[in-house]
């Protein structure tokens, strides 16, 4: 008997010890960096209109841009095509999801297009691509980078 007691006390010891760790707290930050986004791209711009049969988008427009984001300086996207979309240039900020563009050269009644306000992007090291919708959904605004240079 006693030595049964001796046997589940140490079952019972090793149990609380192992579920015990699973409750210990790990200091290793296991986050992901967010990649460095700075550099020089050069792509296309789209803007895709919603068909108005049928399902998908069509491309009214797609036209060259180059794009220089600095962490310091803030960003620069230049066009030849102004009148399409306007050289844009001011400040960014980024988290995983999200970039924000704040242009200071737009204003609200300008009628060509300016990169400012909320995208979502994707970015690998070389390819960035930066996309926004409309509400209701029916265009969608696109950039389709490839990093050139540091």
């Amino acid at each position: 008997m006693n030595r049964k007691l001796t046997n589940v006390m140490v079952v019972g010891a090793l149990l609380v010890s192992i579920l015990g760790t699973g409750c210990l707290k790990n200091n290793n930050n296991d986050v992901t960096p967010l990649p460095e986004l700075t550099g020089n791209f050069k792509g296309s711009y789209y803007i895709l209109k919603r068909r108005t049969n049928g399902t998908g988008f069509d491309t009214a427009k797609k036209i060259p841009v180059s794009l220089r984001l600095k962490a310091d300086s803030g960003y620069t996207l230049r066009t030849d095509s102004t009148l399409v979309h306007a050289n844009s240039n001011g400040n960014f900020a980024y988290d995983y999801s999200y970039i924000k563009f704040t242009d200071k050269t737009y204003s609200d009644t300008s009628k060509r297009k300016h990169l400012v306000d909320i995208y979502a992007y994707y970015y690998d090291g070389t390819k960035f691509q930066i996309a926004r919708g409309s509400n209701p959904d029916t265009t969608r605004w696109v950039y389709n980078l490839t990093k050139t240079a540091n």
